[in-house]
């Protein structure tokens, strides 16, 4: 798999590319020593990220951005969205609103879900309108805006920390995450299958 690149090395696209995987005990940014995490209710993530709850419901609904803590699972459960997925939520809202098509957001989320949150502090995503780039230096985002292309960014090091500091006057709950070793379920299995469906037909 490819690997993050040196901080003087081109800007590497996101569409099409193999990325690292965090850290396997990554937990969103919020894991305590005990391995407790923090989950934020809907109402905080939405009002945290500057999306409407309708569509925060609607992203997790079709599945474009999930709660990572704690899933709701029919009427009477909540949704509990990590640090990370607050994160996630506020740059893809930046994105939006800088005209990036939802094509290339939902590869953006793709890409940043891929990553552990410290690994995201230090990123800038940036779009040209056809391919989404990570940028880990200011050398490569010159490099882009030098293409001649219309190019928008979001400093994801900057909204990185303008969340952490907004969630810290949020109330939260701790999950406790089980250490051992965690099994696949049967609807772990359905829900590969269909993603293998669906880049199946896209090709």
């Amino acid at each position: 798999m490819r690997q993050q690149a040196e901080p003087d090395s081109p800007a590497h696209a996101v569409q099409g590319v193999l990325f690292s995987l965090p850290d396997e005990n990554d937990s969103g940014g919020e894991a305590g020593p005990d391995g407790a995490v923090r989950g934020y209710r809907g109402t905080v993530a939405s009002k945290v990220a500057g999306i409407t709850y309708r569509q925060l419901d609607y992203w997790a609904r079709k599945r474009i951005v999930e709660p990572s803590v704690k899933a709701s699972h029919g009427s009477g459960t909540r949704r509990l969205y990590s640090f990370k997925d607050v994160l996630i939520l506020a740059v893809s809202k930046r994105l939006l609103d800088v005209g990036v098509n939802l094509q290339n957001v939902t590869t953006a989320i793709g890409y940043l879900s891929q990553r552990s949150a410290a690994q995201l502090e230090n990123v800038t995503i940036m779009c040209d309108g056809e391919t989404v780039y990570e940028c880990t230096s200011d050398a490569q985002v010159g490099d882009l805006m030098k293409s001649g292309k219309a190019v928008f960014g979001v400093s994801v090091g900057s909204v990185w920390h303008k969340i952490h500091d907004a969630l810290d006057a949020e109330d939260y709950e701790e999950i406790h995450e089980p250490q051992e070793e965690t099994f696949t379920t049967p609807a772990d299995d359905v829900v590969a299958a269909r993603a293998a469906q669906r880049f199946e037909r896209a090709k």
